[in-house]
């Protein structure tokens, strides 16, 4: 996909710190090329990664790679044409950085077309190339100016695999508790630790057994459900993907899509969260006005 107007651009590293940019751009008597903020997103299945030898940095500059079930957080702007060309120039592309198609997800379960930057495969040196911390403090400033923290950053900085970013599954029909289904979760998560909880979002009878969830289309409209957390999330989309049939960002004929929503549980407390949404429209289906799965007459495990 060649980068134009109607293009987000997905940024995850220094390009998300202003002050660095500007600081370019003055050096090198250019405009500033990036256009306003469309929003925080993540970039699922992926991972940052120190492996490009940077003469400029003095040392390691940031790639990404995948890593199923891992979310690279980042910013998505909006980019006019000339603003790509400068972009282009700031980070060498395509000497260096390649224009890569992704799809990025935002915390209300929606997924947006971007264009994003990845290293060229035949620049790499080995798994991991040292940075400096000047170039890592210009990436931390960058993720909390737009409020994440560097979780993910700061082990990947010393070559260690990070945790998980998103470490959370919200749950809304079949996989709750005392559903047909919720025993799958037994491997994957911590069931014992579920939470209830409510996500913003429309919720609709499918009239197959299971319900279909879709993102909110105004304030107020929430599902109910349950939050777990994960414990193994590539060993568990291994095999919820299956479940859910779900598949790869950016394809057709799935049943359900896995998106990253904004979950508020019984604890106070707000967390981001994977979650199955269904990929398609609600043709023909039954809206469910309370967002509850459990209000709906339905087979369900028997009691002990």
């Amino acid at each position: 996909m060649e980068p134009g107007q109607d293009i987000f651009y997905f940024s995850y590293g220094t390009n998300m710190n202003e002050a660095d940019v500007r600081q370019w751009c003055r050096e090198n008597n250019q405009p500033y090329p990036l256009g306003p903020v469309f929003a925080r997103a993540y970039l699922p299945d992926s991972q940052i990664v120190f492996n490009l030898p940077s003469p400029v940095r003095e040392g390691g500059s940031l790639n990404i790679r995948h890593r199923l079930g891992q979310a690279t957080p980042g910013v998505l702007y909006h980019m006019t044409p000339e603003g790509w060309k400068i972009m282009d120039r700031r980070v060498s592309s395509p000497r260096d950085y390649k224009h890569l198609d992704v799809v990025a997800l935002t915390e209300d379960g929606r997924e947006h077309s971007a264009v994003t930057y990845q290293v060229d495969t035949t620049l790499t040196e080995g798994g991991f190339v040292k940075p400096t911390a000047e170039y890592v403090g210009i990436v931390a400033e960058g993720l909390a100016a737009h409020g994440f923290t560097d979780r993910m950053l700061r082990p990947v900085s010393h070559g260690k695999e990070p945790p998980w970013h998103v470490d959370m599954l919200f749950v809304y029909g079949t996989l709750m508790e005392g559903e047909v289904r919720h025993h799958i979760l037994e491997h994957w998560c911590d069931h014992r630790a579920g939470l209830r909880a409510q996500a913003a979002g429309l919720l609709y009878e499918s009239g197959k057994g299971f319900p279909a969830m879709f993102p909110a289309e105004r304030e107020g409209q929430e599902v109910r459900g349950e939050l777990y957390p994960l414990v193994d999330l590539k060993k568990a989309f291994e095999m919820l993907d299956i479940v859910e049939t779900v598949r790869r960002y950016g394809s057709t004929g799935s049943l359900f899509r896995r998106a990253i929503v904004r979950v508020r549980a019984e604890d106070g407390n707000s967390y981001t969260a994977w979650a199955y949404l269904y990929d398609g429209t609600p043709g023909g289906m039954s809206p469910i006005p309370t967002g509850n799965w459990l209000d709906v007459p339905h087979e369900r495990l028997p009691e002990d």
